[in-house]
């Protein structure tokens, strides 16, 4: 994998709980090295980003100390703490924010809008990061 290259957790060939191949390919993917820094990735995102909000209309997340970032200026922040790899903390952010933040106190509709904002703003950061258009 080249070094510009995000490493995601690869897309696996079949969603089909039917499907021997699915566990084990997912299985031997998180035991790999990547699969091992990655995981890390998510752990240090997760830690950095506790009780951090997010304001999906301004895209960005709002940290405890203030600092309203975006997903790459997160990144970076994390990065310069954790030492990973940037693309794997970029892509854990990406992951925190489509599955891992959820706001309290909204409405169903508000939250209906607060996931489309969101899903616009990571389909927005990832059209202008091309190096997520090679991810596996």
């Amino acid at each position: 994998m080249s070094s510009g290259q995000v490493q995601r957790m690869p897309k696996l060939k079949s969603q089909n709980p039917e499907d021997e191949a699915f566990p084990y390919d997912f299985f031997r993917w998180v035991a790999s090295p990547q699969g091992q820094v990655y995981e890390q990735a998510i752990f240090a995102v997760t830690d950095s980003l506790e009780g951090s909000s997010v304001d999906p209309a301004e895209r960005v997340i709002v940290w405890n100390d203030g600092k309203r970032l975006s997903i790459t200026e997160t990144a970076r922040r994390i990065h310069e703490r954790s030492n990973l790899p940037l693309t794997n903390i970029e892509s854990a952010v990406v992951g925190w924010l489509e599955m891992g933040y959820v706001p309290h106190g909204l409405s169903e509709q508000q939250m209906e809008r607060f996931e489309g904002l969101i899903e616009d703003w990571v389909r927005g950061h990832e059209s202008t990061h091309p190096e997520y258009l090679d991810s596996p």
